[in-house]
């Protein structure tokens, strides 16, 4: 989790441009995808006794975080 995120209601949010709010958001769907990944790969969550819900409720995490990473305009960073 990007702990450096900044609050896009706050006043130093406000002042971002629109380029600015998208890479801030990107940034934020990319490290709870990646956090979840790591998850679902994590040793200890295979002993959940609902491990099939924990594995399908991250999976369902990772294609809402793809689906909005894929509306999200290209910034052109890469």
């Amino acid at each position: 989790y990007n702990i450096s995120m900044i609050d896009l209601k706050s006043e130093k949010g406000k002042a971002l441009t629109k380029i600015e709010a998208f890479r801030e958001i990107r940034a934020y769907l990319e490290d709870q995808f990646d956090l979840s990944q790591r998850k679902c790969m994590d040793e200890e969550n295979f002993k959940k006794p609902c491990w099939s819900e924990f594995q399908a409720y991250q999976r369902g995490l990772q294609r809402a975080c793809t689906k909005l990473l894929n509306v999200i305009p290209d910034q052109g960073d890469k």
